[in-house]
């Protein structure tokens, strides 16, 4: 099996031209056309990240987060982005990015597996950007309160911090879900008549909204 035969699998459900334009997914370091010895998957490329791969024998991560975001200026090796792509180079270990695609991925992407997770019941996407569908809307069963449901997060995402905004005793028929940074997601989420949107980052003044 080759890179590419892994890259196939990924992009037959998560297409690279389903990601938000802004975004940088696909293969950032390595050869399409090299032997595949093993797989890692990881939500970030960082220095532990590569150890563990090596360690494993894996020769290509999977990341959900891309490594390269941004166009490089110049690429020097005394810069933390510079360092890790000479170590992985020098490995000969490959990194493929599934972002925003992989968020979007109907049934099998990481908005499919939140709302899973959280027990959303007959969700749709909360945001549609071209034929891009963002997030999910959906009613929850039973109407808990926003302190049980930030329980079950704490218990099945084990998140290093979480930050609630608003009343934690209020009840929650409808959820949304946003993946990542969620600011674009408040006014939609309230448009749908959500009672709490659930996201990965949001900043004070999206919060103070």
């Amino acid at each position: 099996m080759t890179i590419a035969d892994v890259i196939a699998v990924i992009e037959a459900v998560a297409p690279p031209e389903t990601a938000m334009e802004w975004d940088n997914v696909g293969l950032q370091v390595g050869a399409a056309d090299a032997r595949c010895h093993g797989v890692l998957v990881a939500l970030e490329v960082t220095r532990e990240v590569v150890d563990e791969a090596a360690r494993l024998g894996a020769n290509l991560i999977v990341s959900h987060h891309p490594l390269i975001f941004r166009p490089l200026s110049a690429l020097r090796t005394d810069s933390p982005l510079g360092s890790l792509l000479r170590r992985l180079l020098e490995d000969g270990t490959a990194v493929y990015a599934a972002h925003t695609n992989l968020d979007a991925a109907p049934g099998v992407g990481t908005t499919a597996a939140l709302a899973d997770v959280l027990g959303l019941d007959e969700f749709s996407p909360l945001m549609q950007d071209g034929e891009v569908a963002l997030g999910a809307v959906g009613n929850v069963k039973g109407s808990p309160p926003v302190d049980l449901i930030a329980g079950r997060i704490r218990r099945s995402l084990n998140p290093q911090r979480m930050t609630i905004v608003g009343r934690t005793d209020r009840g929650v028929e409808r959820m949304a879900l946003m993946p990542g940074a969620g600011g674009d997601a408040v006014r939609p989420a309230a448009a749908a008549g959500a009672d709490l949107l659930v996201c990965g980052d949001l900043k004070h003044h999206d919060a103070l909204d």
